[in-house]
């Protein structure tokens, strides 16, 4: 879980903006479904970030999409991102993208994947809220 204000949404599954460690974020408000445990704007909260992917990308779209090794999510309106990260964990995949891990972007058992950079397409980056 990380730390995020709110500072807008259109209501529960609609787009909300969030702030994470400096960075606005559009992403699937799943967080203001309950009245009872909704943050008002403004606030800060706790927040796990979920993430629907892409499935038409290939193995070589995404292995050739990250030269420069960035890691980093590029907002591509709404809640689609294109997501550039580090393969840190195999069995399942896992990618470090700064601030989301995503799980699964490829499937493999190879771990000589572990330390390689890839791109990929977030779909819906969306998000479940905790009250503290």
């Amino acid at each position: 879980m990380i730390r995020a204000q709110l500072l807008t949404t259109q209501g529960p599954y609609l787009e909300a903006i969030v702030r994470i460690n400096g960075h606005d974020l559009c992403l699937m408000d799943e967080f203001t479904v309950s009245a009872a445990s909704a943050p008002d704007i403004g606030s800060e909260f706790d927040l796990e970030l979920t993430t629907l992917l892409d499935d038409d990308e290939t193995w070589e779209e995404m292995f050739s999409g990250n030269s420069e090794q960035r890691i980093d999510l590029v907002p591509l309106g709404g809640w689609r991102y294109r997501a550039f990260g580090q393969i840190t964990q195999i069995n399942p995949v896992m990618v470090d993208c700064g601030l989301v891990q995503v799980e699964g972007p490829v499937q493999s058992n190879d771990s000589g994947l572990t330390g390689e950079y890839i791109a990929f397409t977030i779909t819906r980056l969306g998000g479940y809220g905790y009250a503290t």
